[in-house]
């Protein structure tokens, strides 16, 4: 079975939707249809892994900080042993993952990569990154901005080890579009796999996602429907539906997908979440 912190990480990578699940910020608010990109300029600096781990360690209650302080400490006598600095990076990474936080995951894997590169871990790494785009810190346009980079860049490492991976190929390529200024190769990335396996999930997936977030709902919702037809009963595709349908104004439809995926979830906090959802946008 898988883990509860993968689920939501397959969520946010293979469908791409923001619904509030697990604490996450949710882009399918009732009465919104997302929200305008900001055109502000920042002057602020870019945070970096450390920084960032410093303030999250910060917001820890003293308990979980002291936990947290005191593995840390140990970091200081292994400073000529890099495999078991690598390790012990990875045991905090595992601290953050048991509280659902990716953002903190991704910062100790990625310290740990410092130490011990490998394609493994700039997988996970990259994937953490991903997810923790939807982490509250994320509405914070630097760290988003810091989140998409590094997720692109590990990412693209770890498909230097593994260049036959498709599915690490499309959510490179996933990433590449979330982070460029020149998105449209990533979209290619995409399509070529798509053209090299016609039914690929994942980079189906990722495309109906790229979809809703330009707004061309059709293109969305056909590519879901695909996919439910070459995969019957993927949970992935009728929460996609929901947001595709619901972002284009068919609540009727959305609701109908939503209540779908509801039949298929077993945890009971998404069944809230969703059942809280429901109840929102409903007629």
């Amino acid at each position: 079975m898988l883990s509860r912190p993968l689920i939501l990480v397959i969520l946010c990578l293979a469908v791409g939707l923001t619904l509030a699940i697990g604490g996450q910020r949710s882009a399918m608010k009732a009465g919104d249809a997302g929200d305008p990109e900001s055109t502000e300029q920042d002057s602020r600096t870019e945070p970096t892994a450390s920084t960032l781990l410093d303030s999250k360690v910060k917001a820890l209650s003293e308990e979980d900080r002291t936990r947290f302080e005191s593995v840390r400490s140990a970091l200081d006598s292994l400073k000529d042993r890099p495999e078991q600095t690598a390790g012990l990076w990875k045991s905090l990474a595992s601290f953050w993952l048991t509280r659902q936080d990716f953002l903190g995951a991704a910062v100790c894997l990625d310290q740990a990569l410092v130490w011990g590169p490998n394609g493994v871990d700039f997988k996970e790494a990259g994937l953490y990154y991903s997810s923790a785009r939807h982490a509250p810190e994320a509405e914070d346009s630097l760290v988003q901005a810091f989140c998409r980079r590094r997720s692109t860049e590990l990412l693209a490492k770890a498909l230097e080890t593994q260049p036959n991976d498709l599915d690490l190929k499309a959510d490179w390529a996933q990433a590449l579009v979330l982070s460029s200024p020149a998105p449209m190769q990533g979209v290619q990335v995409l399509m070529g796999i798509v053209k090299e396996e016609p039914r690929h999930l994942k980079a189906h997936s990722h495309l109906a996602k790229l979809a809703i977030e330009s707004k061309q709902f059709p293109k969305a919702i056909q590519r879901f429907k695909n996919l439910l037809e070459w995969y019957p009963g993927l949970g992935e595709a009728y929460l996609g539906l929901g947001e595709a349908y619901y972002r284009s104004g068919q609540t009727d439809s959305a609701v109908f997908f939503l209540k779908q995926y509801r039949g298929l979830v077993r945890d009971p906090e998404i069944q809230e979440q969703i059942d809280s959802y429901l109840n929102q946008i409903q007629p």
